[in-house]
């Protein structure tokens, strides 16, 4: 793979101050030996984005900075609880390519252009310790921002931030109450754009929620998933396969789920584009898993069963098959179907096609999650009645379904319910998952014990007893989900 930019997290804490405001005294939280250090600097931060703002709707922002620090093109993208700085190093005035590649999926094309500038004169309070490495920093910031384009606007304001600089989060946390102590509030706005641009400002949402809201709301939730994992596969990380995947999962249920709300024409095209990035990342996520569930299983057998080399064998198989599917993957990241997608996954959270029904009242949306819940009972008892693997695979997917709605209609069913319902449906889930990998554990093993008693050094023997305690776990799984389906009856 090619260099990428470097990054690391960001880990701070965004204050709104009055003028008054003064910074307290902080040397209470300094460690034996340490002590603080003050500077001032002028920075200056053009920020960069769609002409749609899809930078900014997707919680991303770009700039380029200049003045006496931190010079440099920087890329922030949420990270768990805080964001995650991509850097590049370049003082060229247009944006870098390592950037623009990392934003095909997020900006699709589109230009990215001069959107705000904004102007800092920033008062810093460094902790340091005994041996003067930062602790954390304090930073007292008077800004001043335009927004460019047609309707530009000015506007002038101070903020705090503290930004820790070593892993001790309670320093972070700490050095937050003091401040809230002393007058500062948490800023009602996740960057200094977002305060520069009067367009992204939250506004109050007019007339009386309703059931389409509620969905719109959980869709728009997975859209931001997909979006950071667009993110994350082109750095070539692929630990957010799994995240990714589920969330497209999480929106087709909720098109079938709740599917009298929304258009049905519209939502069949989503419905299957979905359904083909699911199935690109779960022929990667398949061998991730395998891998790791057979490793473990080796660990369990006895070493004078394990003829051969099947450790090595199973591992080399997977780790291939895992490579090609990785590189068909980002192949399809470039393709004109896949930013299809993204924009149609777009148009549905910007532009919702909802139907009348979307128009009822929030708690109409309980009805459909019962509507989930009893499919889950009706097939669990079909396939237990039947004996049909593929069945119990159905119930799975119902269970997941099930799961995802009450998820979905937490804001109305409350909070407590609805992950106790999840919770339950997530056991199911489980167990019918578990049921599933032992299926295609099994069909490995027996495919890898064939080829084994072709090739010379090899032998077939260790794979069959691995199959055998495969088609024991299926069976067992079967036989747990026989027993819970009386619960639903």
């Amino acid at each position: 793979m090619n260099d990428m930019p470097q990054s690391y997290v960001e880990r701070e804490l965004k204050f709104d101050v009055k003028a008054g405001f003064v910074v307290p005294d902080v040397a209470g939280l300094l460690p034996a030996g340490g002590r603080t250090q003050t500077s001032s600097e002028h920075l200056r931060s053009d920020y960069f984005d769609t002409h749609d703002r899809a930078l900014l709707r997707a919680r991303m922002t770009l700039r380029r900075r200049t003045g006496t620090t931190d010079t440099g093109w920087q890329l922030k993208v949420p990270r768990d609880r805080f964001r995650e700085e991509i850097r590049v190093d370049s003082t060229e005035e247009a944006v870098p390519d390592e950037l623009r590649t990392l934003l095909t999926g997020i900006g699709r094309g589109q230009e990215l252009t001069r959107i705000a500038s904004v102007s800092t004169n920033r008062l810093v309070t460094r902790l340091l310790d005994a041996e003067g490495s930062t602790l954390a920093e304090i930073d007292d910031d008077t800004v001043h921002a335009t927004a460019a384009g047609e309707a530009a606007t000015a506007s002038s304001w101070r903020e705090v931030e503290v930004e820790l600089g070593s892993d001790e989060l309670e320093l972070l946390y700490a050095l937050g109450k003091q401040l809230r102590r002393a007058g500062a509030r948490p800023s009602a706005s996740a960057s200094k754009l977002a305060r520069a641009l009067p367009a992204s400002r939250d506004r109050p949402v007019k007339g009386k929620p309703r059931a389409g809201d509620v969905i719109l709301a959980y869709l728009a939730e997975q859209q931001q998933v997909i979006l950071a994992g667009d993110l994350a596969l082109r750095r070539g990380d692929d630990s957010v396969i799994h995240h990714t995947r589920v969330a497209s999962r999480r929106l087709r249920s909720t098109l079938r789920v709740f599917g009298p709300l929304v258009d049905p024409r519209r939502a069949a095209v989503l419905d299957g584009e979905l359904r083909w990035f699911a199935g690109l990342l779960g022929e990667v996520r398949d061998r991730q898993v395998l891998r790791l569930r057979l490793d473990k299983m080796l660990d369990e057998v006895d070493d004078s069963l394990m003829l051969g080399t099947v450790r090595a064998r199973i591992d080399s198989e997977l780790r291939h098959e895992q490579s090609e599917h990785w590189q068909a993957l980002q192949h399809e990241l470039t393709g004109e179907r896949y930013l299809a997608m993204l924009g149609d996954l777009d148009a549905w959270v910007r532009l919702p096609p909802l139907t009348a029904k979307a128009r009822s009242k929030p708690d109409s949306i309980a009805a459909y999650v019962a509507r989930a819940e009893h499919k889950v009972a009706q097939r669990l008892a079909k396939a237990n009645a039947t004996g049909d693997i593929h069945l119990l695979h159905g119930a799975r997917k119902a269970a997941k379904r099930a799961r995802y709605a009450a998820e979905a209609a937490e804001p109305v069913i409350g909070a407590h319910p609805a992950a106790q319902q999840a919770k339950r449906y997530r056991a199911l889930q489980d167990l019918l998952g578990e049921h599933q990998d032992s299926l295609v554990s099994a069909d490995l093993l027996r495919r890898l014990g064939a080829k084994a008693g072709t090739i010379v050094g090899e032998n077939g023997f260790a794979f069959g007893i691995l199959h055998e305690r495969e088609e024991q776990n299926a069976a067992k799984a079967r036989a747990t989900a026989q027993k819970i389906a009386k619960k639903y009856q």
